[in-house]
């Protein structure tokens, strides 16, 4: 195992798919006065704006200066300060008000340390800031000593046993997290629809955690398209020796000198696969950005939620009709019979579909299909409305 990771880089590989997201949310409205301290999430799960981690920040340092024996105090409060710091695009302004509530990660840790200590929640937060693999596995499994696959732990664990190549353990974790329903079903849906239209043996490049864990998830605990290689981009690129395992029991040939410090960036990671890949189809899902295959681009065809690599030219108009007429469950669009706390990360994931349905749209129109026309860009409508990207659809979904 490397020892320096690079595993920041990789305990954040979240942030690709939504690194913007919470500074578009529009202000809660909570103030400041008297606000009720909220659960606070990650990104992966819910986005908020600055202003509502800040005043959730607040609220949750107020209820440990109570002597709150609420030890997820701690765990929001972190959570509060890590999203406000780097994943709204405002460190700068988090940096200035640095004091009471916004305060440096470590120092909160080291609150924690005497104020929580041999908890599970004190354990979590270590191994959440641990940037050596073997202290992340430490506290990881010291916090699952106390509460064996709690939700919070979940990715934490699948990621060990990867690192690991711990098969066993890994569909273990994968039935527990499938069980839990921590996963939205509409982000399991979505997956799902990405999984199931891709060739045999496809191999499907991921990034965020929201197009990465969900697919294994399928895979593991409910045996949806297992034959699929789900390549996570930074775990590939950035550590080694799990790169060497996967491409070793895949038949992709190894890299040449490789050493345990050999980095590939996205697009040599691509690059890489394209001319070593062999027989096997290559695809990139929806959510991963475009940058990966600039060097392809005219040899890269949208297929509904992924591109697939070819090198000669095909008709993927008939892919994505296929893959949405008769291959995605997409009810689920249509109306919502329930809500989640994460509806604001399932609508934009949800927006991912647009692009597929503009594409649907106009070779209806083209083919004289207008009643199918018109219930595609209605779908589209709807979805984009949510998503809110509504200027989207009225730039492309026109008569």
């Amino acid at each position: 195992m490397e020892k320096l990771v690079r595993f920041t880089i990789l305990k954040v590989f979240i942030v690709s798919l939504f690194i913007s997201g919470c500074k578009q949310q529009q202000h809660t409205g909570i103030t400041d006065a008297g606000a009720q301290a909220q659960p606070v999430y990650s990104i992966v799960r819910q986005m908020q704006d600055f202003e509502w981690y800040e005043t959730q920040a607040k609220a949750w340092k107020k209820e440990i200066d109570n002597g709150t024996t609420n030890t997820m105090a701690w765990v929001y409060w972190h959570e509060a300060n890590r999203m406000a710091a780097y994943f709204c695009d405002r460190n700068d302004e988090w940096k200035s008000k640095i004091g009471d509530y916004f305060i440096p990660i470590d120092s909160i840790l080291k609150l924690a340390e005497k104020r929580i200590p041999n908890t599970f929640e004190y354990y979590f937060l270590k191994s959440q800031e641990m940037k050596i693999y073997e202290d992340f596995e430490y506290w990881t499994l010291k916090a699952q000593e106390i509460r064996p696959y709690d939700n919070l732990l979940l990715s934490n664990l699948l990621m060990n046993y990867l690192f690991k190549n711990d098969e066993e353990s890994i569909e273990r974790v994968c039935k527990k997290w499938f069980e839990s329903n921590e996963i939205p079903q509409d982000i399991l849906i979505t997956l799902y629809n990405m999984l199931i239209s891709l060739e045999e043996n496809a191999i499907l490049l991921v990034h965020g955690d929201n197009d990465t864990f969900p697919c294994w998830v399928l895979q593991n605990a409910i045996n949806i398209r297992p034959d699929v290689l789900v390549l996570n981009i930074s775990l590939a690129g950035g550590m080694p020796s799990y790169r060497k395992n996967i491409f070793e029991e895949n038949g992709i040939k190894p890299l040449n000198n490789e050493s345990d410090s050999t980095y590939l960036m996205p697009q040599q990671l691509f690059k890489y696969l394209v001319e070593n890949k062999k027989e096997r189809p290559l695809y990139v899902s929806a959510f991963v950005s475009s940058e990966i295959y600039k060097e392809y681009d005219n040899n890269v065809y949208m297929t509904g939620l992924a591109f697939k690599y070819s090198p000669e030219p095909f008709n993927n108009l008939l892919t994505i009709r296929d893959n949405i007429e008769n291959k995605f469950l997409l009810d689920f669009l249509k109306q919502r019979f329930h809500n989640t706390y994460a509806q604001s990360v399932v609508n934009r994931m949800n927006g991912g579909y647009l692009p597929a349905f503009r594409q649907l749209y106009n070779h209806y129109k083209q083919v004289g299909e207008k009643d199918k026309a018109k219930q595609i860009k209605e779908l589209a409508r709807v979805v984009a409305q949510d998503s809110e990207r509504m200027e989207e659809w009225l730039n492309y979904f026109k008569e």
